[in-house]
Formats: structure tokens, C-alpha cells, sequence
């Protein structure tokens, strides 16, 4: 059956990934569906990619190994001829997703990117995960590395839910606002304004980045993209939609 939200998500998001939509995912096999445009994409799988409910509900997992690191889904992108998945780009833009992280040793274990690079620094375009173990969370956004830490304990943990939402403003001071759990936790001001979408032609990956492969393990889903910052009261109540299924 299909999900209805109450209350709605905010306005103008330009990308909507659900496992546990069937409209997203029929629960078996590797194809799936982005939610806003209906662009179809086919999971590149060596391991194992599908939604399994050993946490109690089913979510969709992940599951590379460190010498392996091949599970994800290729998002194909086209930002100029209305069609295929239209990615944040410009001068403002914000990402979510919930995760649930299985740490897969001394690898790279990017969430989902689109860029040019690979240094952590998502050059025209954007990356968010974390490199060895837990040395994150770390944000790459229009060719600058942000890595996001609290004075207390590590913030990007695995064994647990957590939504992460990060927005991004490149024309105001503290533009680049990071939140946790609806929290805010991070804010500082972005070293580059623009993320350069005409000079990007890599697809969207979820689980990996074009650059480094596939290297991400655990639980992973609802992801939504804005070509425009969410308020903080967005971010909460996106937060409180879904907090629920986790």
C-alpha cells in the first residue's frame, strides 16, 4: 500500500528516494524509482542490496564488505531537458536521509554523491558520509570539505537511527547549517557559493559516490533533496514525519 505523510514534507523538493514506497520499490529485486520525476534506476549489486527487517520494520540494507564495496544505486542526472532526476544545484539547496550505520573498517563509506572528485570535497556538486571508521561526518559540497564534529561524543554513530539534514546557503554568513535529529549541531560559513551543475555530468549515487564506488554499509533510506535551504522549523517537523518508522 502506498505512504501518505502528515503532515506534508516541505515544499519544493526536487528528490524523493523511499524504499518502503512501492511506488519507490516493489521490496524485492534491483530496480527502483525516483519519486518526483518517476527516473528509474538499476542498484549495481555484488553483495547484497534489499529491504530487510532485522531491525523490526524493513528498511533497505546495504551490505559490502571491506574488501568488496559494491552495493548502490545509480541515479541517472540530466538538469537541462526536464528529464531524468534533477539534483540541488546553484547557490542553495538542502539535503536529508536516515541512517543506520554498520562501520565497514579502514574504507571510504560515502552515504550518496555527485561530483567531479574524490577528496571528500564534492567538486560541482556534493558528497556526505564518513572516511575511516568514524572519523566524520563529512560534507563535501561545491569543491570545499567540511568535517562536522560536537565537543562531546562522536556525531556520526553507528548501531543507531539517526536523520541527518544539511542546508546550504552560499550567499549568507553560517550558510551551511547542519542538523542532527532535527538538532541543529553545526553552522559555518561556505568557503564556495556555487555548486557548478554544467560542469557535472556523473550520475547520482546512493550508497557510493561516482568517485570512489560503493563502500557504504548499513541501513539507509528516505532520501530527499531542495534546490532551496530548509528553515529550522522545516527541519524539525521533517524530522517528526518520519521518526516514527525508525
Amino acid at each position: 500500500m502506498a505512504l501518505f505523510y502528515s503532515p506534508k514534507p516541505p515544499t519544493g523538493m526536487c528528490f524523493c528516494f523511499d524504499a518502503l514506497n512501492p511506488k519507490c520499490y516493489s521490496g524485492t529485486g534491483t530496480t527502483f524509482k525516483e519519486l518526483i520525476t518517476g527516473t528509474t534506476a538499476t542498484a549495481v549489486v555484488s553483495t547484497s542490496l534489499g529491504l530487510d527487517s532485522s531491525l523490526g520494520r524493513p528498511h533497505l540494507k546495504f551490505t559490502p564488505g571491506a574488501t568488496t564495496r559494491t552495493a548502490y544505486i545509480p541515479f541517472p542526472v540530466n538538469l537541462y531537458d526536464g528529464t531524468g532526476v534533477v539534483v540541488p544545484h546553484g547557490s542553495t539547496a538542502s539535503w536529508s536521509w536516515w541512517q543506520y550505520f554498520i562501520d565497514q573498517g579502514s574504507i571510504d563509506h560515502p552515504n550518496f554523491g555527485w561530483e567531479t572528485s574524490s577528496s571528500w570535497n564534492g567538486v560541482d556538486g556534493f558528497v556526505f558520509g564518513t572516511g575511516f571508521g568514524l572519523d566524520g561526518p563529512r560534507w563535501g559540497v561545491a569543491g570545499t570539505q567540511y568535517t562536522v564534529y560536537t565537543t562531546a561524543t562522536p556525531d556520526y554513530q553507528a548501531g543507531v537511527w539517526q536523520n541527518w539534514t544539511v542546508t546550504f546557503n552560499g550567499n549568507e554568513s553560517n550558510g551551511l547549517k547542519t542538523y542532527l535529529n532535527g538538532s541543529l549541531i553545526d553552522q559555518r560559513t561556505p568557503t564556495t557559493k556555487v555548486i557548478e551543475a554544467e560542469d557535472n555530468s556523473n550520475n547520482l549515487h546512493i550508497g557510493a559516490t561516482n568517485a570512489r564506488g560503493g563502500n557504504w554499509g548499513g541501513y539507509m533510506d528516505i532520501i530527499q533533496m531542495w534546490n532551496r535551504p530548509l528553515s529550522s522549523d522545516e527541519v524539525i517537523r521533517l524530522y517528526d514525519i518520519y521518526k516514527g518508522r525508525f
